[in-house]
């Protein structure tokens, strides 16, 4: 099974009008036997057969390469002496009821 969106030389989300412009341009081109411009042209204007298009010809998606992160974070020296230790009581006086 030919994809007939390479067939057509269209995207994924083209209309039906760029379906159709896409087999004229196909037929001037020759690439193709016009069979499989026909076939293509009518996977591509039937809902259903679109639908299984677009599921077996996924499109492919040029991804970026990922930028570099640049974390600034500033360490802070905590002593155990300044750390509250009564700061949870709250939770221990639900535990005791």
């Amino acid at each position: 099974m030919i994809n007939p969106y390479e067939v057509l030389d269209i995207s994924q989300n083209a209309t039906k009008q760029e379906i159709v412009k896409g087999k004229i341009l196909a037929m001037k081109k020759r690439k193709y036997s016009l069979q499989e411009i026909q076939l293509a042209e009518k996977q591509l204007l039937n809902p259903s057969k679109r639908l299984i298009a677009d599921y077996m010809f996924p499109s492919k998606i040029r991804a970026k390469r990922p930028k570099a992160i640049k974390i600034d974070i500033k360490q802070i020296n905590v002593s155990i002496d300044e750390i509250d230790e009564n700061a949870f009581d709250s939770l221990k006086k639900w535990s005791d009821e």
